[in-house]
């Protein structure tokens, strides 16, 4: 009989004990997410921005803007562009200040993309030969850089200057290996070499970090596998040659839906229907399939809206059902990235003199949580 209290305290003792693992686990992400969902309470909801879309003068959309927590200083529209993209950067800079300790590196692979960004814009600068005040003027505060660091390679030259300064760092190998190809090709392949490492380091992240695999994995597989889609897509419709395609998508290990297998048949395949059925086992089929006569008739926005659309619906769902985790922190900086890409349109169109209907046509549709 005795054995039989011994267990019972056996049991209450490792109960106790996973709850108190699973509150150490989530007690970080307490402060973070209360922060985070207030943060997404501020986004514009959808209602708001089909509201901004009937607005007819561009000084009266400023207005709206402004009154919604988006001033846009001076005249000029770049700097529209720019205030849009900054507010971002210092939103993202403070994020990674919340995180736990333990996620911060994995917050920080994900903040990487501004990097990507500055260097990019970089590169596009040099090839063009602009003035380094132009060069400057091009860079946006990076959560992930110092700002002395980005004043620097804003001083490069030339490439080669700015490979100097790159030396050392991540960046270096990535850019040197593809000179061979800007030699002969231009730009492109030093753009799309960036945006290779940058996702690969992405999931080798996420990959390699259990705790928060489950969570993120769906969510990042989703982006590149909609990136290497779209690409493929793309540069078929250019009639650009399968070893080409080939050789500037994101190869991923393990892969996720998109295996190697599935994408040498997608670079083959002689025709959208091919590369349909191809995808019909896969969630991107059920997306692609509807909008088979408009991908036919060489028009691939659609699709592309329509998988980004997805996947911040996937993030949406993720960051409610497990708010503490990174769920919330993926899912708040991929809505705001939309959100600002969506003003830039707004903005953008309205200048062009578009009308409302042609504007909400094009708006990515961000899912709001009162969705």
């Amino acid at each position: 009989m005795l054995a039989v209290p011994i267990l019972i305290f056996v049991l209450i003792g490792f109960f106790f004990l996973m709850v108190v693992l699973h509150a150490r686990r989530t007690v970080g992400y307490l402060y973070c997410s209360a922060v985070v969902s207030t943060w997404e309470a501020r986004l514009l909801s959808e209602s708001k921005l089909l509201e901004l879309a009937e607005v007819q003068r561009v000084e009266e959309l400023r207005s709206s803007l402004g009154e919604a927590g988006y001033p846009l200083p001076g005249e000029d529209p770049a700097e529209w562009e720019r205030a849009l993209r900054e507010a971002s950067a210092a939103r993202f800079a403070e994020l990674l200040g919340m995180v736990p300790e333990d996620r911060v590196e994995t917050v920080r692979r994900l903040l990487a993309r501004e990097e990507i960004w500055n260097l990019k814009a970089l590169l596009t600068s040099l090839h063009l030969g602009e003035p380094r005040e132009e060069r400057r003027k091009r860079l946006l505060p990076c959560p992930t850089l110092p700002p002395e660091r980005l004043d620097m390679l804003a001083s490069a030259e030339s490439l080669e200057q700015l490979l100097e300064f790159l030396r050392g760092s991540e960046y270096f190998e990535v850019l040197s290996s593809a000179l061979q190809d800007y030699q002969k090709e231009g730009l492109s392949p030093l753009l799309f070499a960036l945006d290779r490492h940058y996702y690969s380091r992405l999931w080798e992240e996420v990959v390699g970090k259990k705790p928060q695999r489950s969570i993120l994995l769906p969510l990042v597989g989703f982006e590149i596998d909609s990136l290497n889609l779209r690409l493929i897509l793309r540069l078929k419709r250019e009639g650009a040659p399968p070893e080409r395609i080939d050789s500037l998508l994101v190869r991923l290990e393990p892969p996720y839906q998109l295996g190697e297998e599935i994408l040498r048949a997608l670079i083959s395949a002689e025709d959208l229907r091919t590369c349909a059925e191809l995808l019909s086992h896969t969630p991107y089929g059920r997306i692609l399939s509807p909008l088979l006569p408009q991908l036919e008739a060489g028009d691939l926005f659609p699709l592309e809206k329509a998988l980004e659309e997805e996947h911040l619906r996937l993030c949406r769902w993720a960051a409610l059902t497990r708010p503490f985790t990174l769920a919330p922190v993926y899912s708040y900086v991929k809505r705001r990235e939309a959100e600002v890409r969506n003003l830039h349109l707004l903005l953008r169109l309205k200048l062009e003199g578009a009308g409302p209907e042609r504007v909400k046509e094009l708006l990515v549709r961000v899912p709001g949580l009162e969705a």
